[in-house]
């Protein structure tokens, strides 16, 4: 094992840790950063320098985009419901399952703690995709779910062209765009912080005396008697003819 490609790994591993995990936007943004800037680095050989350019020009962007809907810190992502320590263990496990499946039956081609990093990424984004109730912890994942993939391809089948690098770019900046869009669409439509949509608990209650749709309120003529002898269907007349 190369010890300067495992320990990009690891950051990028811890990275991700702190993205799902952290209940502040503003510290879930950083740990992605940190993972989407140091992933390209994961490869032997190394990737051109123009593609490793681009990629990391796009992670940068990205994240950029992100922290503009959350840089006054003032709403809060869902993070983790287990905590850092359950995440870093499952991250530990599945990152165990993909160093020792290099090649997934077949002979790997790039370097297996590449593989063991994206299956660490894919199992970190299972939770927020799932059990995600904000715009920015589902856009983490997405971002992490799609980072993870490209890990374990560079794993398969060894380090991309600047080609797929140049086209892996414009992917990621358009997902982190997209996000960052709609995570400040849900902080001004006056939902609560990130989330997916307005909190529409408190039932709309109708005044009490308010007619329904399609009805009319009827009133009483005011000059009409309360007790007059109209109101009970009767007449004067007929009152006069009996004795």
């Amino acid at each position: 094992m190369n010890p300067a490609l495992a320990g990009v790994a690891l950051a990028v591993i811890v990275g991700a840790i702190v993205a799902v995990s952290a209940r502040e936007a503003r510290t879930a943004v950083l740990g992605l950063a940190v993972a989407l800037i140091a992933a390209p680095a994961i490869a032997d050989p190394v990737a051109a320098t123009s593609g490793m350019a681009a990629r990391v020009v796009a992670a940068v962007l990205a994240v950029y985009l992100l922290w503009v809907a959350v840089r006054d810190g003032e709403a809060p992502t869902g993070g983790s419901r287990l905590g850092w320590a359950a995440e870093a263990a499952l991250a530990a496990a599945a990152a165990v399952v993909g160093y020792d499946q290099h090649g997934l039956g077949a002979a790997g081609l790039g370097p297996a703690i590449a593989q063991a990093a994206g299956f660490a990424l894919a199992a970190l984004a299972v939770a927020p995709l799932i059990t995600g109730r904000d715009v920015l912890r589902v856009g983490i994942g997405l971002l992490l779910l799609m980072q993870g993939a490209l890990l374990v391809a560079v794993g398969l089948d060894g380090t991309p062209s600047a080609l797929e690098q140049i086209i892996t770019a414009g992917l990621i900046v358009g997902l982190g765009g997209a996000v960052g869009v709609l995570a400040t669409a849900a902080r001004r439509d006056g939902s609560d912080g990130f989330a997916l949509s307005a909190d529409a608990r408190t039932p709309t209650r109708r005044a009490p005396d308010a007619p329904g749709p399609g009805r009319r309120l009827r009133r009483r003529p005011e000059s009409l008697p309360l007790w007059s002898s109209d109101t009970f269907g009767t007449s004067d007349s007929a009152g006069d003819d009996q004795p």
